[in-house]
């Protein structure tokens, strides 16, 4: 018997690369998709963030460049990848605004070296290499010789976009410019936030308002018939 189309391909971040992924590569399978603070391909401001934190971890002298891999825990370039992921994870309010001292941290100093290099300090640095290939090279319109109209023109599955009004690398304008090629496939609804890019992973307590605005979209997307 074929396989039933699935209901819903939810994915944040990376994983909304794939969601599309699915709804791309296999329209007849999916009726809908969520992506939450991500995109159908990795844009070029995107590349431009992952090179800067791949360089952090290559400085360190643990990267063995003849054979592709760290020999031994990069200390210092995870230390190095974490202090920059700090100034791209969130939006830019976060900082002037004070929004770290609604999770708890009483300067911008203490929330990343409390928050974000502990974050990755114990992450193994040869996985995080192969995360940022896989993210950076996630694009939809390699179905379609490089052209994302096409691309997109292929999916049938209802869309749901939901990024980050302060997101630093997975940008509102893409997904402004994605929702317009997908016309009436697609639902556009933003996430305002200043946690940036944080706010479509809204587990902390400090972003319940994300997380049940992200709740009440979803479920109305599953209604949908």
């Amino acid at each position: 018997a074929p396989m039933a189309p699935l209901s819903l391909v939810y994915g944040y971040s990376m994983g909304a690369l794939q969601a599309y992924e699915w709804a791309v590569a296999h329209p007849d399978h999916v009726e809908r998709i969520a992506a939450v603070c991500g995109a159908a391909r990795c844009g070029e401001l995107n590349g431009v963030f992952l090179r800067s934190i791949e360089e952090a971890l290559k400085a360190d002298a643990a990267w063995d460049a003849s054979r592709g891999h760290f020999t031994t825990r990069p200390v210092r370039g995870l230390r190095a990848f974490g202090s920059i992921y700090a100034g791209w994870g969130v939006g830019a309010g976060w900082y002037t605004q004070r929004g770290y001292a609604s999770a708890g941290f009483e300067c911008a100093e203490a929330f990343v070296r409390d928050s974000y290099l502990p974050a990755f300090a114990n992450c193994d640095a040869d996985d995080l290499l192969s995360q940022i290939r896989t993210w950076r090279h996630a694009d939809v319109s390699r179905h379609t010789g490089g052209d994302l109209a096409a691309a997109l023109g292929r999916v049938r599955a209802r869309v749901l976009l939901m990024p980050c009004d302060e997101d630093r690398y997975f940008t509102l304008g893409e997904a402004q410019h994605e929702a317009a090629l997908l016309g009436e496939r697609a639902t556009l609804r933003p996430i305002v936030s200043a946690a940036g890019h944080r706010a479509g992973d809204p587990h902390r307590p400090e972003l319940a308002a994300e997380a049940a605005f992200i709740r009440r979209h979803v479920h109305e997307l599953l209604s949908e018939r």
